[in-house]
């Protein structure tokens, strides 16, 4: 089992500046190189606060010349908001500069206010994310792609940079969208799901809707990659988790708002807006991944024999605590959290 760090680039606090937010995230990059986590993974996102990496591919570009050995990957790359020659050519490049350590995210992309400013319809997402899909795969086949299809027609290309000795790096597919799911298990790319801080007995349900996918399309349970992205933070302080917790709060809020047509905001920043059925900040204190290393850790252990991950993201990020609690979460995942999550993996 691969164990991940999701790095979202949260610039949740007026207060804050971006190149703080972006000195944070790379030192918690270099920390997890250091730790013995498997992938670091850079959002894309757009146009507000709620993510300061608007390309996730140049992020781990750049972090590929301080790291040793963690993968780095783009989770994900918003196809339809890329032309996929351009995408195919940066992964090309992730993976010589980091010495064939890229993995590729790709997803639809869900923000309306995105594909508004940058000129593509929301309706034309899946269309444009599977044409994108087969061109990628076709370069790391062929070495080259012609292609005419309903969005892209692309003459006889050559490239140039390509991943190191000709390798196709592991790919990932974020969705909740069945087409998706099937194409995703027809091709043998890792599914994501992300079941947030909700208990195992939920993860399972979306578990099983990514199971019955897999196997509609004559794909095995067990040949199925699952690749779960859980909320947690790490501290022995109970008011610095309650401080997380409430956090966290406002983080499920801001992601429900920024799927609206016309998200309510304030300049850069999204508005924090309650909604029916959220979690309180003491039900997350007794249930989400959020306390001192011992509760994280019997918080995450029941995912690996029920879900059968193949990849396991946590995301500490979401927060906009003081930047000495966020590495110390960081750290105390790493020393006390990770190596019990791989020897359960281990066991089955």
């Amino acid at each position: 089992m691969q164990i991940g760090l999701f790095n979202g680039f949260v610039l949740a606090d007026p207060g804050q500046r971006a190149e703080d937010v972006i000195a944070t995230n790379k030192e918690m990059v270099r920390r997890a190189d250091e730790l013995g986590f498997d992938i670091a993974w850079f959002v894309e996102h757009h146009f507000s606060a709620f993510s300061m990496c608007a390309s996730p591919l140049a992020m781990a570009m750049h972090c590929a010349g301080f790291t040793k050995r963690i993968k780095l990957g783009a989770g994900v790359v918003v196809m339809p908001l890329h032309h996929p020659l351009r995408v195919i050519e940066e992964i090309g490049m992730l993976d010589q500069l980091s010495g064939g350590r890229a993995v590729v995210g790709i997803g639809t992309g869900h923000q309306p206010h995105e594909f508004r400013s940058l000129g593509v319809g929301m309706d034309e997402r899946m269309g444009r994310l599977f044409e994108g899909w087969d061109i990628l795969r076709a370069a790391w086949r062929d070495g080259r792609v012609c292609h005419k299809g309903q969005y892209y027609d692309i003459p006889e290309t050559v490239f140039a940079i390509r991943p190191v000795g000709d390798r196709v790096p592991e790919l990932f597919v974020a969705t909740h969208v069945r087409p998706i799911m099937e194409k995703a298990a027809k091709d043998g790319a890792a599914l994501f799901i992300s079941p947030g801080p909700r208990r195992v007995e939920q993860a399972l349900a979306a578990r099983a809707e990514v199971i019955d996918a897999a196997v509609s399309v004559g794909v095995a349970a067990a040949d199925l990659k699952l690749a779960v992205q859980r909320y947690c933070f790490v501290t022995d302080s109970k008011a610095v988790a309650r401080q997380a917790a409430e956090q966290m709060v406002h983080f499920m809020r801001r992601m429900r708002v920024l799927r609206e047509e016309f998200p309510p905001r304030n300049g850069i920043h999204f508005e924090s807006i309650p909604f029916d059925g959220e979690p309180t900040v003491e039900w997350l204190l007794e249930n989400a991944a959020i306390g001192d290393a011992e509760t994280v850790a019997a918080r995450l252990l029941p995912d690996i024999p029920a879900l059968r991950p193949h990849h396991l993201s946590v995301y500490m990020g979401y927060s906009w605590l003081p930047r000495a609690e966020v590495l110390k979460s960081l750290d105390l995942f790493g020393a006390h959290v990770l190596p019990r999550l791989r020897a359960a993996a281990a066991a089955l």
